[in-house]
Order: C-alpha cells, then structure tokens, then sequence
C-alpha cells in the first residue's frame, strides 16, 4: 500500500505569509513617503548652502547684500548669478536683512513640502550660517515652516 504525499502549502501558510507581507508593507511605506520628502528638502538645503561662500566674500567687500538672478541672466550691479531654480525648491531673489544680519529663503514649489520655506540665516556677515530655526554664534534663524521631521540634522532646532 503506498501513501500519497501532499505537495505545496497549505491555506493557512498562505494567509500567514500575505499577513506578514501586509504588516511589512504598513510600516515600509509611511517610512519611504517621509525619506522621499526629505531627499526634496535636502535640495533645498544645498542650495542655500552653496550661497553661503559667494555671499558672504560680496557682503564682506561690498557691505551690502547682493541680489541674486539666475545663471543664464547677465549680472548688473549689485546682483550675482547663482543656481535660484531646482525641481522641487526657488530661492527667493532678495537677502532679507540689512548687512551684516542676513537671511537666504528658499521656497519649496513641488512635493509634499509645497509651498514651505527654508531659511538659512548670519548675523556676523557670513562667518557662520544658522540653517533652519537653529542657533549658531548667538544669531537665532527664524522662518523655517517645513516640519522638522524632514530637515537635515544641522537644521532641527
């Protein structure tokens, strides 16, 4: 008499593994959407680093804040060409700020930050730059609305 084997997996097995897979997939995802807004941020934040130098060398030798207009655009007096336009964020044209007290906003234009800024700020001139509503060299950045789950370390208060 021979017996017969049972190949596969039984129901059971199966409703356990789709259960593990659904349970993986709740945590996976929330957690991914915030990675995804932060990567937008982050251009917002090496943009704004990327002005810092430039800035503070025209602010230094001119006393004054320069404006800012975009590299294709031919730089009168007072302005400075710089990268203004990413995918997901603008910076805005004008340092807000009397020199040597400045502040850089970048504005976020696409993803779940939209319509949130960035601000990046000095109160010496450019010798150091307080990112987000931070405290750097007694000079206390202000503005920041983007929730400071999706900033870089060095701009969460």
């Amino acid at each position: 008499m021979t017996s017969k084997v049972q190949k596969g997996f039984t129901l059971i097995e199966l409703m356990i593994v789709v259960a593990i897979i659904g349970i993986l997939a709740a945590i996976a995802l929330p957690a991914y959407s915030d990675y995804l807004v932060r990567s937008q941020v982050s251009e917002a934040v090496a943009m704004a680093g990327g002005l810092k130098a430039p800035l503070a060398e025209w602010g230094t030798d001119r006393d004054t804040w320069p404006t800012l207009v975009g590299p294709t655009t031919a730089a009168a007096s007072g302005e400075i060409n710089a990268t203004i336009v990413g995918k997901y964020s603008t910076v805005d044209s004008t340092i807000s700020g009397t020199f040597p007290t400045g502040t850089i906003t970048v504005v976020m234009t696409a993803g779940r930050a939209s319509g949130q800024e960035l601000t990046v700020g000095t109160g010496n001139g450019g010798t150091s730059w307080s990112c987000g509503n931070t405290t750097v060299d007694g000079f206390t950045g202000s503005g920041t609305t983007i929730e400071s789950r999706y900033l870089p370390n060095a701009c969460k208060p």
